[in-house]
């Protein structure tokens, strides 16, 4: 029996996320618009992403339009076409001047962005955040996704490994939105400090942001992970010892504020590792990684993770020292726990408050 085909992009009917952004001066890229319309893109089997994507996509969109008119206002007045090229070609010598200005100043701003997250989100002292801004992005991009492991399961097994495999979608997708709410955002809490080591840092921040938030969303998101070169900042996790909670967070950006952005990842990606699964084979580990971890995803957690982020802290209502805390909590729980909890959130605050009182998350 064959599987179900898929609709294809131009059949769909429902357009509520074209509706969403109907009238706006630039729209997103046009896949971008038709693969939310129509619910089919990386993360669409989960019940989280798959709820409501018109509203996760529609909120975040228009906050990077904002910045985007905001802090590049002639790019912004011509046609989107132009606007994107004007703005790519804005890039290159903003990107030139940022790198000059920093490297001057690498080890003061590499303190800085570890001072800000560490006292942000009241990081202790045993993660051990390493930060490097540098121009040479070494980042294995391998990635075993053979099926093997999983197929050889039995039916229940299949379906536990499935549901770790949504549930970590989903933390991750908390990890980038956080991140890129940071990105947005967190270098006006210490403008003084960035104002000390250079007065004209903060606006090659501003409009660097603003561009590269905007220029995203005008990226075909099929092709978005195969430009290597767009690599732009990388973290990775290394334990001291298996079992302890000692871990060397090693956070590599091209800039200080991607930096911010990959500070905030490791440190979110070690509070979500309390949710790996800790009987699972090393081959189910392997691709449970694989899937949930899947390079396609990343550009519609991006696009959709950070409206996530946003309404669950909304929901919370707590200090950004207590957020940790919160992100303990919901590792502990069930895919559909989970995704109960934050589907709350996405409707409304008062809803989110109850179910994350219910599940004593906060």
């Amino acid at each position: 029996m064959r599987a179900p085909k898929k609709p294809k992009l131009d059949s769909i009917r429902e357009k509520k996320f074209s509706k969403e952004i109907k009238g706006l001066k630039h729209l997103p890229h046009n896949d971008t618009i038709k693969r939310v319309d129509s619910k089919l893109f990386s993360l669409d089997a989960n019940r989280l992403c798959h709820y409501k994507p018109e509203l996760l996509a529609s909120e975040e969109y228009k906050r990077c339009l904002e910045l985007f008119e905001r802090r590049l206002p002639a790019e912004q007045a011509l046609p989107t076409q132009q606007a994107v090229v004007m703005t790519q070609m804005r890039m290159q010598p903003t990107s030139d001047s940022m790198f000059l200005k920093e490297m001057k100043n690498q080890v003061v701003l590499q303190d800085i962005a570890v001072d800000t997250i560490r006292s942000l989100f009241d990081i202790p002292e045993h993660i051990n955040l390493l930060p490097n801004i540098t121009d040479e992005m070494d980042l294995d991009t391998d990635q075993e996704d053979s099926p093997e492991p999983f197929l050889s399961l039995d039916e229940d097994k299949k379906k536990r490994v499935w549901d770790e495999i949504q549930k970590r979608t989903i933390l991750n997708g908390l990890v980038h939105g956080s991140a890129m709410h940071i990105w947005k955002s967190a270098h006006y809490i210490i403008k003084e400090k960035i104002d000390k080591v250079d007065d004209f840092l903060m606006t090659l921040y501003d409009e660097y942001t603003a561009a590269v938030s905007w220029l995203t969303w005008q990226t075909d998101p099929d092709s978005f992970q195969q430009n290597v070169g767009a690599t732009l900042g990388f973290n990775k996790l290394e334990f001291e010892e298996e079992g302890e909670p000692e871990v060397n967070v090693h956070c590599h950006a091209v800039n200080f504020p991607v930096l911010l952005h990959e500070l905030t990842k490791g440190a979110m990606d070690y509070l979500i590792s309390r949710g790996i699964p800790k009987d699972f084979s090393a081959e189910e580990l392997e691709y449970y990684y694989a899937k949930a971890d899947a390079y396609e995803n990343e550009i519609w957690h991006y696009l959709m993770s950070p409206t996530i982020w946003i309404k669950l802290i909304e929901a919370a209502d707590v200090a950004t020292q207590d957020v940790p805390a919160v992100i303990a909590n919901l590792t502990q729980l069930s895919y559909q726990e989970l995704t109960e909890v934050l589907r709350a959130c996405i409707d409304s605050k008062t809803q989110g408050k109850m179910k994350l009182n219910q599940f004593k998350i906060v």
